[in-house]
């Protein structure tokens, strides 16, 4: 639990069957920032492992954040100055 009182990777209770995104970035300094300000917005996060087929992101590490909370974390980041970009899973075609 961090100071806030804010419990970090593990999402809220309140959210069962969560839905979440996958939060992309440049470098581990954009990546850390971007988690300090979204917990010091009162956003749940947690700190994960890129994926591997996230081809676009140069940072081994990525941020998972509830979908919900994208536009209002968006902003957040925006205002912080913080680029990123939601993680879109490679589709194989079908057919």
């Amino acid at each position: 639990m961090d100071p806030a009182g804010k419990v970090r990777g593990q999402p809220p209770d309140s959210e069962p069957g969560r839905d979440t995104a996958i939060l992309l970035f440049d470098n581990t300094h954009q990546a850390l920032a971007a988690e300090s300000a979204i917990i010091d917005g009162g956003f749940w996060c947690d700190i994960v492992p890129r994926p591997p087929d996230a081809m676009t992101a140069l940072c081994g590490l990525a941020i998972e954040v509830l979908r919900g909370d994208i536009e209002a974390i968006r902003a957040t980041l925006g205002k912080a100055g913080i680029p990123f970009e939601i993680y879109q899973p490679e589709v194989e075609a079908q057919g």
